[in-house]
Formats: structure tokens, C-alpha cells, sequence
């Protein structure tokens, strides 16, 4: 057998038997297992693989994905689904960014956690609360019941966060956050440092508009300031207010981990806690160790405040 022969094998057993013997077990790997079908779990491992967690797999490479995937793209495809299986990848996380690559919403897809029975009991469950007053209604063809039932996924989506742009005012821009007065204390300590220079004060203060659970660039910070990349590389190299504002969320602008405590790229000294920082806030990175996901622009300024 050769090595892509080998490799096609590998993935269509992890893909269809694996992963989804472990989902309709609900497997302790996983908090929640939003999907159990065998083409889901292929969808949401090759839209962050293949797609990148950009577009859909489909869009890059032609169907079937097992006949048309490069040795490298059945590696990366393996190598998530194995961090799946072993805990290290949140399912629900990446359902989400394979279902925004598709613009699906969580209207159409109803949240999901377990098998398709479950579902298919909550329906009759709720059909019976409602026969009492809409005993004229149609009734829901079997067949339709059970293709509802079957269309998996999803995960519960984090709260929409408002654009700053829109809703300016502390009070309004971080739903994630839940303390506001260290927010507050925070612009206080940095606005009265005597130290800092005005624009590395105000580099700060934009930095402490990147919201757990995202990140931003170097470049995309730089744009936003009229200053360069080496700049914003700077001050987070001599941020005093670490954590509190979390030099750790700025990235490079091709989505690699950057630097951290003075050393940079994924080799440094540091890098391993710059990930371990980001995942636990929910970042997300694919097998190439890049990060999922668009980079937070929407900074804010917090004039209103200070």
C-alpha cells in the first residue's frame, strides 16, 4: 500500500467510524459533540484544514475530498481529527467556523448535542404541547421530521459583539468582559503613567479593545495608528501592563504566533505560553499552527471614558 493510499485509509476510518462512535457514545474528550453524522465530521475538519477556516473546502479543491486531497491535506485533516478525538481540539469551536464559512446561522441549524433519536423525541414532545391548540394544523410529514432531525450541527454561538463603530461607551463594547471597573482602572494606570510616551499610551489603550477570545495583527493595529508594524512590535516587547492589557493577542499578520517576552516565532522561548494564553480564551489554530479566523479591527479608542 502506498503512503497516499495509506493516508486516504486512515482518514476515511477517523472520519467515518471513529469520530462518530465516539460522538454517539459521548465520549468525555469532548464537553458537547454537536455533530454525529460521518459527513459532518468531514465538513468541519476540512473547512478548518483545507478551507483554512475561511471558505469551504469545496471551494478550494473539487469533490470527492478523499480522491482529490494532497498527502499534505490528508495530514493536516488526520492530525485535527485526532486532536478532536483526543480533547485538544474544541469540536464546538470549529463547527462554528465551518458553518460561518458557509453563512449558516444558528436559525436555520438548530443547537445540537446529541443523537439524532434525541431530536426526533424532542419533536414528538413538543408537537404533543402544541396539539391542544393547533389541533387544525397540518400535520408534519414523517419524512420531513426526520430530515430536520438528521441536519446536524451546531454549537452555541458566542454572543454577537458590538462594533465600537456602532455603540461607543465602555458600558456597550465588551459583552466578555465582565468586570468594567478593571477596565476602567486599566485606562486609569496607563493614561497616568508618567513613563509612557503619548503614543505608546495610546497603543495600549487600543490594545485593550481586542476582546477575549480573538486576536489582531501587528499590521492591523499599525493601520489603525498611522504607525509600522515594528512600533506596535515594540511596545508589546515593553508592555508594563501585562495582562491586563493582552500584548499576547497580537499576532502576525500571516496568522503565525509572532513574538512574546522579547523572542519570536513559534521556536521562541515563550511562544508555547503565548499559545496556551490564546487557546484558553478560545483561540483556535490549525495544524499548521496557524490562527483561525479573521483578525479584530474594530478598535476603540475609549475617548468617551477618559
Amino acid at each position: 500500500m502506498s503512503e497516499l493510499e495509506y493516508l486516504r485509509t486512515q482518514w476515511k476510518t477517523l472520519h467515518t467510524q471513529t469520530l462518530p462512535n465516539l460522538a454517539k457514545a459521548r465520549d468525555a474528550a469532548q464537553t458537547k459533540w454537536p455533530v454525529t453524522l460521518d459527513h459532518c465530521f468531514a465538513r468541519i475538519i476540512l473547512d478548518n484544514t483545507i478551507g483554512n477556516g475561511l471558505k469551504q473546502w469545496d471551494k478550494v479543491i473539487q469533490k470527492p475530498a478523499t480522491k482529490n486531497m494532497s498527502q499534505e491535506q490528508l495530514r493536516n485533516a488526520i492530525a485535527l481529527g485526532e486532536d478532536i478525538k483526543a480533547g485538544k481540539a474544541d469540536l464546538r469551536h470549529l463547527d462554528a467556523v465551518s458553518l460561518r464559512c458557509r453563512n449558516k446561522d444558528q436559525g436555520k441549524y438548530g443547537y445540537h448535542t446529541a443523537t439524532p433519536s434525541d431530536t426526533l423525541e424532542g419533536d414528538a414532545r413538543s408537537k404533543r404541547k402544541r396539539s391542544s391548540d393547533t389541533s387544525n394544523e397540518p400535520q408534519v410529514d414523517s419524512k420531513k421530521k426526520i430530515k430536520v432531525a438528521n441536519r446536524q450541527s451546531t454549537l452555541q454561538f458566542e454572543p454577537e459583539i458590538k462594533s465600537p463603530e456602532k455603540t461607543p461607551g465602555i458600558e456597550n463594547v465588551w459583552q466578555t468582559r465582565t468586570n468594567i471597573e478593571d477596565i476602567k482602572n486599566t485606562l486609569n494606570r496607563i493614561v497616568s503613567d508618567p513613563t509612557l510616551t503619548p503614543y505608546r499610551k495610546k497603543l495600549y489603550t487600543t490594545l485593550l479593545s481586542v476582546p477575549k477570545g480573538r486576536y489582531t495583527t501587528y499590521a492591523a493595529m499599525s493601520d489603525y495608528l498611522n504607525s509600522s508594524a515594528r512600533a506596535v512590535g515594540n511596545g508589546m516587547r515593553n508592555n508594563p501592563f501585562a495582562p491586563d492589557v493582552p500584548c499576547h493577542r497580537v499576532l502576525a499578520a500571516n496568522r503565525t504566533i509572532g513574538g512574546f517576552n522579547g523572542d519570536w516565532g513559534k521556536d521562541g522561548k515563550y511562544a508555547n505560553k503565548k499559545t496556551e494564553l490564546l487557546r484558553s480564551e478560545g483561540v483556535m489554530f490549525d495544524p499548521s499552527g496557524k490562527v483561525v479566523g479573521e483578525p479584530f479591527r474594530k478598535f476603540h479608542a475609549f475617548d468617551d471614558i477618559q
